[in-house]
């Protein structure tokens, strides 16, 4: 039900962030669950078609989907579910693009979660919500610029608000 909410593939309906908007499409799928993208926007693929150093700085996932984006150059969309372990998250959201432009990725991320923009030189950053209990990041790994959501366990949710209550006293 998760990755239907994710990726409404509706034919007719107009794209709310269309693939020419990467972070948009990022945003509208990881972080609000309500990406609408036209069949011909975006193509079912499997893990295992990752180019292989994207599919190496994901790790082995237990399943997830993966839809390569019909965007300029080679973009793709995941959601892959790990084992739950502390530490390790067991839901990751992405996107992975060799044609987005970082900076202006990484700053609409940053003034979605952080509330602020990135200084120019930063080409990875981390922002930390124990609330809601994820990871954002924006990095750069095997020649792809990546947006992508790490989603808590609970115990490590509880365990990171508690460590954020601390450094309120």
């Amino acid at each position: 039900m998760l990755i239907a909410a994710l990726l409404a593939l509706a034919a007719s309906a107009a794209a709310d962030a269309g693939t020419s908007n990467l972070p948009g499409v990022f945003e509208a799928a990881c972080l609000d669950g309500q990406a609408k993208l036209s069949a011909g926007e975006v193509t079912p693929t499997s893990f295992d078609q990752l180019p292989a150093g994207l599919r190496d700085s994901l790790h082995r996932p237990d399943s997830g989907n993966v839809w390569r984006l019909n965007s300029m150059g080679n973009s793709y969309l995941y959601v892959l579910n790990y084992t739950p372990t502390p530490g390790v998250s067991p839901k990751v959201c992405g996107l992975a693009s060799d044609a987005m432009d970082f900076k202006t990725a990484s700053g609409a991320l940053a003034a979605r979660v952080g509330g602020s923009m990135e200084r120019d030189d930063v080409r990875s950053a981390q922002w930390l919500n124990a609330k809601d209990g994820y990871v954002a990041t924006a990095t750069a790994t095997a020649g792809f610029n990546v947006l992508q959501i790490s989603w808590m366990t609970d115990a490590d949710k509880a365990e990171a608000q508690r460590q954020v209550a601390e450094l309120a006293h």
